[in-house]
């Protein structure tokens, strides 16, 4: 097993630091972002945790990474809950029955697929004890890297964690859960007299009826968020926070990628105010009231909210009405002229992303630039 390593740097007077979190192998994305960031091997690079998993560039990543971090000292890996996951699955014999099971729930992505496809493995007929051991063997290399790095980096006035720490004075000894899997640290806190930034948990989970991706910062409890949802988020971006310090003072940018098509509107649509709701973890069930032809009226069971759902977003399972995440049922004003993102195109409306705002338009009413 992985274990729990504490790493320190002490930065200089003068310093660029980028911090990116769950990349989840979405290589291409990473490299845009970096290249938008106008990245240097005189930054620092801090990627915390989750570098791995839910997307197909799971190898491709960690070799970039890997890579990155073996020409620059400046440049630093964390663990999240995925490098430990892997790394558990691939290496403990108790776990061949629940790798396989892995393998048919996230179908294909990740690096143990990766391995899979290559070698031509065929899962329905090779015993899941084999099937690891073959698993194991072409993936050494790899785990063998992801075991030499750290879970924590900190720094004069910054720890960097994937996920948390526990609220108390000596958080080094905070469960491996806590560092790789907290779910409530932004509710909880931290005792630190400095920023704790985190990734794990999409920003966009915190909004009650908006989405939205970006890095959050709460000078209060000084916690920074900047996981943004790639390979997780039907809605997603990858963030980059840029943190520039000057003698022991720092001020915070940011920027992201989000690789959606680009549409021009065509005519005006202006919509009047209405109550906004949103679908997102963990408030997924819901109840169908009345349908419609494009849009139904639901009942969201934990929140008592009523409002229509796009009927390509609901869907049926052990005789539950569910809707996909993420999902909003606000409608955007646009005028003439205006750009905007698309998201997708659901019978006569269009799912779109105007200036970070989310919501529905008529389809009819964009044009592909």
């Amino acid at each position: 097993m992985i274990e729990i390593k504490h790493q320190k740097l002490n930065l200089p007077d003068h310093y660029r630091c980028i911090v990116i979190s769950d990349i989840h192998s979405h290589l291409d994305r990473l490299i845009q972002l970096l290249k938008e960031v106008d990245y240097t091997r005189n930054d620092y690079l801090i990627i915390n945790g989750d570098f791995v998993e839910k997307g197909t560039q799971t190898l491709q990543t960690i070799d970039y990474l890997k890579r990155l971090s073996q020409e620059n000292d400046k440049v630093y890996l964390l663990l999240g809950n995925c490098e430990y996951a892997i790394e558990t699955l691939v290496n403990d014999d108790r776990y061949a029955n629940q790798m396989i099971h892995y393998l048919h729930k996230i179908g294909k992505s990740g690096m143990i697929d990766q391995v899979v496809t290559k070698l031509k493995i065929d899962l329905k007929n090779e015993e899941p004890v084999k099937i690891q051991q073959l698993v194991r063997q072409s993936l050494k290399s790899y785990i063998d890297y992801l075991q030499t790095l750290p879970t924590t980096l900190e720094t004069q006035d910054f720890l960097f964690v994937h996920a948390g720490i526990e609220k108390r004075q000596d958080w080094q000894y905070s469960s491996r859960s806590s560092f790789t899997e907290m779910r409530n640290f932004q509710k909880e806190g931290h005792l630190l007299n400095k920023y704790v930034i985190v990734g794990h948990l999409p920003t966009s989970n915190f909004y009650s009826n908006q989405i939205n991706n970006d890095i959050m910062i709460d000078k209060n409890k000084k916690i920074i968020s900047i996981d943004g949802g790639t390979g997780v988020k039907f809605i997603s971006q990858l963030n980059a926070l840029i943190i520039e310090g000057h003698h022991r003072h720092y001020h915070f940018t940011h920027h992201a990628v989000q690789p959606l098509p680009e549409y021009k509107v065509v005519d005006t649509y202006l919509q009047n105010n209405q109550r906004d709701y949103k679908v997102a973890w963990p408030h997924f069930e819901v109840i169908l009231l009345e349908a419609g032809e494009d849009f139904s009226l639901c009942l969201q069971i934990d929140t008592k909210n009523q409002f229509s759902i796009k009927n390509e977003f609901l869907y049926h399972k052990n005789h539950k009405t569910y809707c996909l995440d993420d999902y909003t049922n606000h409608f955007v004003s646009v005028q003439k002229g205006n750009l905007v993102k698309l998201i997708g195109i659901y019978g006569h409306y269009a799912y779109i992303i105007k200036n970070k705002e989310v919501g529905w338009i008529p389809a009819h009413i964009i044009k592909k630039i």
